[in-house]
């Protein structure tokens, strides 16, 4: 009895252990694969770059979910859209001056060279320190020395130059797998001596338009003066012509009313002498009938001969019309 119990719980612990191991191998490969990470994932805008014991594998993994080798690191290099600002970057110009530029690069590590830039280089901060940043100071200072003058700085054109010329300057960093997008330059600061000649230029200029639009006003004005006085010497002009035909009307007028009555003062004249009674009549319609008087001896005594008086009336009354 006793040997059959020991029997079975001897073969319970054979049981057990069979259990236990088969058990203990799937945990123990659950623990490996989770110690060892035989698997990663590339967030979006990434490559990953893998090394094998400091070997950098040159197929570069893209965004998602990959299977690798355990034994093999990812590093992760960021591909997106970067900006790099350096300010009061000293560019001397011909006449020996320095200005002061504010410049930003927007650039991008190339995808497709990751792995060797990594290789070469580091990551996406090492390629911005080891070759950008250093070829941009490089570039903007040979952009200057091509700039006549400080203040030729301000000029658009002097601008857009210096600008594509650093752009095509940085495109040979693409071989260093970066790629550079655009150039910006955002600020110029020039020596004092030259802002002071360059805001006096500006002054003067802006007093030479007022006074250019000043004299264009003076001379529209005196357009407007010299049309108005010739409308107004056209207005005189007629004014007189009206004027003057006016004077002639009323001297043909006086004309004709004195020839009129030189005509009629010869008529009457002819007539007079033709009929010396006529004078006779006249002074008797004007007569008041009182009669001239003399004083003699303080009576007023008239002088005048009625007979002759008489005469003449018959004489004229002969005359007149019956």
């Amino acid at each position: 009895m006793i040997n059959k119990s020991e029997a079975f719980k001897s073969e319970q612990v054979k049981t057990a252990k069979k259990l236990g191991f088969k058990i203990f191998i799937p945990v123990l490969i659950i623990i490996f694969l989770f110690i060892l990470s035989p698997f990663t994932t590339i967030p979006a805008g990434h490559v990953g770059v893998t090394t094998l014991f400091g070997k950098v594998d040159l197929e570069e993994l893209n965004e998602g979910f990959h299977v690798i080798n355990p034994l093999k690191k990812v590093q992760r290099i960021d591909c997106r859209n970067k900006e790099l600002t350096i300010n009061k970057v000293g560019v001397p110009s011909q006449d020996q001056l320095t200005t002061e530029v504010d410049v930003t690069v927007k650039w991008r590590v190339d995808r497709t060279q990751a792995s060797e830039a990594y290789k070469e280089t580091g990551a996406a901060e090492a390629l911005e320190m080891v070759h950008l940043r250093p070829m941009l100071r490089s570039l903007l200072r040979e952009a200057g020395k091509e700039i006549e003058n400080a203040e030729d700085f301000y000029q658009a054109n002097v601008q857009v130059s210096m600008q594509a010329k650093i752009l095509e300057g940085l495109g040979t960093l693409s071989s260093k797998g970066i790629l550079v997008e655009e150039v910006l330059l955002r600020a110029f600061d020039l020596p004092s001596m030259i802002v002071q000649g360059v805001e006096q230029k500006k002054r003067q200029k802006q007093l030479a338009e007022r006074q250019i639009e000043e004299l264009k006003r003076y001379s529209t004005e005196q357009e407007q003066k010299q049309v108005q006085a010739k409308a107004e010497k056209m207005a005189a002009i007629q004014e007189a012509e009206k004027r003057i035909a006016l004077a002639d009307a009323k001297a043909y007028e006086i004309t004709a009313e004195a020839k009129a009555q030189a005509e009629a003062i010869s008529i009457k004249g002819e007539a007079l002498k033709k009929y010396p009674a006529i004078i006779q009549l006249r002074s008797v319609e004007r007569w008041n009938g009182i009669l001239p008087r003399v004083t003699i001896g303080g009576n007023a005594v008239p002088m005048i001969n009625v007979s002759d008086l008489g005469g003449k009336v018959d004489s004229a009354k002969g005359l007149s019309p019956q």
